[in-house]
């Protein structure tokens, strides 16, 4: 079940942006990457005990505000579903720090990968499943493994049914270079844009484009995406070009 989503995320727990330009700050990281104080353990389900499976993992993707507040998560794959629900359930009982960019608190998104194993371990890493990994989950034979899709794997290009330009400031167009900004997002079986955000090096080279690209592709919707004729998530992409004004 979705959560209000904060203004602005960005890709792998960076920075929040906005207008706003942040100096650099002798002895403070550039980057400091979200930290997740795991109050709860995500219990092994006992379902998949009895059914005689010994592990799985399953991929979430979080947002955290500059607050260290939970504002979203989105599950992006799964060996089992069962793993899905208890990692969902653990993390939403845990407390988080903000991600820090040159000592500022910002909203962030994250992806956390929960690793089970029928011992009781449960390994929490900051990086997605590998995609080897969950591909072999999709054509395992009787498998319940799921990912989002990529586009080359649903029946169409989704159509998209509102699109908003993103607000080009007269005075930050007359300033700007200009440039292109390409941001990262899911569109959810609802046809709804979940996660957007860009990396880190799109940051460095023009923080406020950045800015005003992801707060206008966060608005857009979409057709429900569907592959094989079932609705699915599915990662896609957005390159999105500004032009400076004339002198």
């Amino acid at each position: 079940m979705p959560m209000n989503s904060p203004r602005i995320l960005v890709f792998f727990a960076l920075a929040q942006l906005g207008s706003l330009t942040l100096p650099a700050m002798t002895g403070v990281p550039d980057y400091v990457p979200v930290k997740v104080h795991q109050n709860v353990e995500a219990v092994y389900p006992s379902s998949l005990v009895n059914l005689g499976v010994k592990s799985g993992s399953a991929t979430v993707a979080i947002a955290v505000d500059s607050a260290g507040k939970l504002t979203d998560y989105l599950v992006t794959a799964y060996s089992h579903p069962a793993f899905a629900d208890s990692a969902v359930v653990a993390l939403k009982k845990w407390t988080f720090e903000p991600a820090f960019i040159h000592g500022f608190p910002r909203n962030s998104k994250s992806d956390l990968t929960f690793r089970f194993q029928v011992a009781g371990v449960v390994v929490v890493t900051m990086t997605s499943a590998a995609f080897e990994e969950m591909l072999l989950l999709k054509l395992a034979p009787r498998t319940t493994g799921y990912s989002a899709c990529s586009l080359g794997e649903l029946d169409r290009i989704p159509t998209p049914t509102k699109i908003v330009n993103p607000v080009y400031p007269n005075e930050l167009a007359r300033s700007s270079r200009g440039g292109h900004v390409l941001v990262g997002f899911y569109i959810d079986e609802q046809g709804r844009v979940r996660m957007p955000s860009v990396s880190m090096e799109t940051i460095a080279a023009n923080e406020e484009l950045a800015a005003l690209a992801v707060a206008a592709v966060e608005q857009w919707q979409f057709e429900p995406p569907t592959s094989k004729g079932r609705p699915v998530l599915v990662a896609a992409q957005q390159d999105i070009h500004f032009k400076p004004s004339a002198p």
